[in-house]
């Protein structure tokens, strides 16, 4: 198996990696977030600044409730940090992973479960949020479903696309 990730040396080779990593981190952060605030706030009556302090006390614990704006930049700033974390993630596993992959969208949407379980088992435990109540699936659901959609599938379509296109070049080198 071919090893396609970054080990080209040169700034030609190393933009098209960038960016694709920019842009599926960029964009897998703004559609969680989107989302996290629409569910938050009709499900819950949470406010978006809320769901931003609530990331932001996973860090600071419940002094996050009481800060500002820059609490809530913070917590948006800890959320696209985890967000380029699992890109990035994604990005170096995507070479290994591809052989086994069934289709690209089954596969991101798996990436995306993935994430959720990782966040909802290992990281919100390990963190300084206030307790949350017992698992519930109910509760669950919703952000299964976001994490399914708005961050497994578009982080793998886009880190996808960038691959299908380095294959393309390595090929017409040849």
């Amino acid at each position: 198996m071919t090893n396609h990730s970054l080990t080209a040396t040169g700034r030609n080779q190393l933009a098209p990696a960038i960016k694709a990593i920019l842009l599926a981190g960029l964009l897998t952060g703004l559609l969680d977030a989107t989302a996290a605030m629409v569910q938050a706030y009709f499900w819950n009556d949470v406010t978006p600044d809320r769901v931003w302090k609530y990331v932001a006390s996973g860090a600071l614990g419940r002094p996050a409730f009481i800060g500002g704006a820059g609490i809530v930049v913070m917590g948006l700033l800890f959320h696209f940090i985890i967000a380029f974390a699992f890109t990035v993630t994604f990005f170096f596993l995507y070479p290994w992973i591809r052989p086994y992959a069934p289709h690209i969208v089954v596969t991101g949407m798996l990436w995306g479960i993935v994430v959720w379980a990782v966040m909802q088992f290992v990281v919100v435990p390990l963190s300084n949020v206030p307790p949350l109540p017992p698992f519930s699936f109910k509760r669950a659901l919703p952000q299964m479903v976001i994490h399914l959609f708005c961050v497994g599938l578009p982080m793998a379509l886009v880190i996808h696309r960038y691959y299908v296109k380095k294959t393309r070049v390595v090929q017409k080198s040849k």
